[in-house]
């Protein structure tokens, strides 16, 4: 059980700890024992998730197999842009840094320097 269990962790792994998965997939390889998906387990598999620092959104997981889900680990490169955008962790009180790291990016993904800033307060 364990070792299908550690399969979810190695695709986030592989995919540099971001994943859309069907919550199908995900009843897979935690329990496929299990018939269908209802909220308690749906409920099972987030505080596994979230035992091994494995965020997702939605969030309440959802109970329906077609649904898909977007995995994330909170420490990835990745995970500090969510919780940027998101307004949680260090960024919850300091939306301004939020607002700054996610102007760096857009910079960066837009590719051509520009050197005008936007007005703060």
């Amino acid at each position: 059980m364990q070792q299908r269990r550690d399969t979810i962790l190695s695709e986030l792994e592989d995919h540099l700890w971001v994943a859309s998965v069907s919550m199908g997939w995900l009843r897979e390889h935690y329990e496929p024992e299990w018939g269908r998906l209802s909220a308690g387990r749906a409920a099972e598999i987030s505080n596994w998730l979230l035992k091994h620092e494995i965020r997702h959104l939605p969030s309440p997981l959802p109970s329906r197999e077609t649904e898909k889900v977007m995995l994330y680990k909170p420490t990835s490169p990745i995970g500090v842009y969510i919780a940027a955008a998101r307004l949680e962790g260090p960024f919850e009180r300091h939306p301004e840094s939020a607002a700054y790291f996610l102007g760096s990016l857009a910079e960066r993904l837009d590719g051509d320097g520009a050197d005008s800033e936007p007005e703060r307060d």
